[in-house]
């Protein structure tokens, strides 16, 4: 080839990249190695289809993010450009006698951030020599994306490493389908804050298992260890709504939300069946707890089970705390200090709702 030839193909294959940038021819590229197809030019978007390597696409247009979008036996879509290079072409002109000492003309593919673009390099210069080492290629972002369909259809959230301890309306109890990337796992629980039944996924999933499929209210995104739930933060403790001493004579009743004896709306009854069975019993709705009877104040006790059930005094000796809701739903606790006869000494609080 003259280097007048070569001066005219170089010309030819320039004005064709010109065009190609502007329409919708395209330039051939091979992956080095197999890569994700995504539906947007960066790695927060979803996966649609993946490259294999040695896999020759048509490059159309590349994006500032050093994305490419590409066409193939498959679905379309963005790869990251890093991953691509140039189709050699193996055939060869013969070299005309007389055009010079070095007239052969070198074509060099590179992909850029603002697309592809070729090299050319004719007559008596040393040419282009060998390629440059290609730099590391970088490894994917660990990631996951999650769907609302089975086979990575419906809407989708994709995420980095992180925990969601409450998923929204469009995900809550309705994810399918999980994607990962970049080496990572999942962990998709039940309840809120990681709480009740979890499930980890360690690879792409196009139908999760029945025991979470559709039943996710939050997830978390890791490598390595999995996370542990967070604690439940303790109540706020509210202000203090009643408080005192209450001289309980046997067989009446108090009110704890205001320390009253007798009268309406009690919640405790000193019950005497006989001169040795005696009992504290909830009275109008309201509920008791006596647990490892320690003083557990408004956090304990409202983290106790309550019971209608009564409660033999013997069961509650004096130094006992007991946790109570008032027939009002407030949380109260009231300490046995003691008994002067048959009257019971209590001290107790309770607090607002």
């Amino acid at each position: 080839m003259t280097i007048k030839r070569a001066m005219a193909a170089a010309a030819m294959i320039a004005a064709s990249l010109l065009v190609c940038s502007t329409a919708a021819l395209a330039v051939e590229a091979a992956a080095k190695s197999p890569v994700n197809v995504r539906t947007g030019p960066g790695k927060t978007f979803g996966i649609v289809d993946q490259l294999t390597a040695g896999e020759v696409v048509n490059v159309t247009e590349c994006a500032p993010s050093n994305f490419c979008f590409i066409e193939h036996d498959g679905p379309d879509g963005w790869v990251s450009a890093t991953f691509l290079t140039s189709v050699e072409d193996d055939e060869e002109e013969p070299v005309e006698e007389g055009a010079g000492s070095n007239p052969d003309c070198s074509f060099g593919f590179t992909m850029t951030p603002s697309g592809p673009s070729m090299s050319i390099n004719c007559g008596d210069d040393a040419g282009p020599g060998p390629a440059p080492e290609p730099e590391p290629e970088p490894e994917e972002d660990p990631g996951a994306c999650f769907y609302v369909g089975s086979n990575f259809g419906g809407d989708d959230l994709c995420v980095a490493l992180g925990t969601r301890n409450a998923l929204n309306g469009t995900f809550n109890n309705k994810i399918s389908s999980v994607q990962l990337f970049g080496g990572a796992k999942a962990k998709l629980c039940e309840d809120p804050n990681l709480g009740g039944y979890c499930r980890t996924i360690t690879g792409d999933t196009d139908v999760l298992h029945n025991s979470i499929n559709n039943k996710a209210s939050s997830l978390a995104v890791y490598v390595g260890a999995p996370p542990m739930p967070e604690p439940p933060e303790p109540p706020e403790v509210p202000d203090t709504f009643s408080t005192g001493p209450i001289e309980l004579m046997q067989t009446y009743t108090a009110n704890l939300d205001n320390g009253n004896v007798g009268g309406a709306g009690t919640d405790i009854w000193y019950e005497a069946e006989t001169a040795v069975e005696k009992y504290i019993t909830p009275q109008n709705g309201a509920s008791i707890a006596v647990g490892d009877g320690s003083n557990r104040g408004y956090e304990g006790c409202f983290e106790e089970s309550f019971s209608t059930a009564r409660v033999p005094l013997a069961d509650i000796p004096p130094g006992t705390y007991v946790c109570a809701r008032t027939n009002q739903g407030r949380i109260s606790q009231f300490r046995v200090n003691g008994f002067v006869g048959t009257t019971m000494k209590l001290g107790y609080t309770t607090w607002s709702n």
